[in-house]
């Protein structure tokens, strides 16, 4: 039913009183910005010479909203809900579809939590698997939980980021998320012979100013970076040798 239509048959008089007393019904520190919501929508349904605000035609208009205001879907609908019951003796919170369409489109996407390695699963894996095979997994691995690394930060990894002081190494991670520099130590001594190992086979590759990961094949480093989502799957690799459950939901956001 239409705002003109509700008052079919009514006196000038009395018609004018409704009015007023209807506006005096909103919420008096928002009512304007309700008003404008509504003569925004009474003008877009104008433009598509829709008649009434049906389900359908409210339907049609949020989604035209859903890229422009997605953030705002409820509060545009909480403004037109009290504005066309008002003025139109229309209550739109019984559309069904309407109110599950809205809710389809602001629903929040929360990604599931990566699952994080133990300190037990990283001992067993640094520890049994062979390097011949795993080596730059390792090295990675423990790199990663000791600097407590992001996968960006280990793929802008070079050599000269890692430096040798008696028993220990010295790692200085230059570029981060905040764009500051930092520097850790790893002075465990098998982590440090599997770093120092790799390091060895990597410096056989003549560009030994490039980047720290390269590919590893059978116990050589061929000059081919590793790409970040491969260093993003080594968790999950990890993993599926420990024959963990679940191993993609071990990601590079776990070390």
């Amino acid at each position: 039913m239409s705002d003109s239509d509700s008052f079919e048959g009514t006196p000038p008089e009395l018609k004018k009183l409704a009015e007023s007393i209807n506006s005096e019904l909103l919420p008096q520190k928002s009512k304007a910005r309700y008003e404008v919501q509504y003569g925004i929508f009474k003008k877009w349904r104008e433009e598509k010479q829709a008649k009434v605000s049906s389900e359908n035609v409210l339907i049609a208009y949020f989604t035209e909203l859903v890229d422009k205001n997605k953030k705002s879907l409820w509060c545009i609908y909480s403004m037109l809900k009290s504005c066309i019951i008002l003025y139109e003796n229309t209550d739109i919170s019984k559309y069904a579809n309407l109110i599950l369409y809205l809710k389809r489109k602001t629903a929040i996407h929360i990604p599931k939590k990566s699952k994080v390695l133990e300190e037990h699963d990283v001992t067993t894996f640094i520890e049994q698997a062979p390097d011949e095979e795993f080596l730059l997994m390792k090295v990675i691995l423990v790199i990663g939980v000791a600097g407590v690394c992001r996968r960006e930060e280990l793929y802008k990894m070079t050599l000269e980021d890692i430096k040798y002081k008696d028993d220990i190494l010295l790692i200085t991670i230059p570029i981060t998320k905040t764009s500051t520099s930092r520097t850790f130590v790893i002075s465990k001594s098998t982590w440090v012979e599997l770093v120092k190992k790799y390091i060895e086979i990597r410096k056989k590759i003549e560009k030994i100013k490039e980047r720290l990961f390269l590919k590893y094949y059978s116990g050589k480093c061929v000059n081919v970076p590793i790409g970040i989502n491969a260093i993003g799957m080594i968790p999950s690799k990890i993993t599926s040798y420990l024959k963990l459950e679940n191993p993609t939901e071990f990601t590079g956001h776990c070390f």
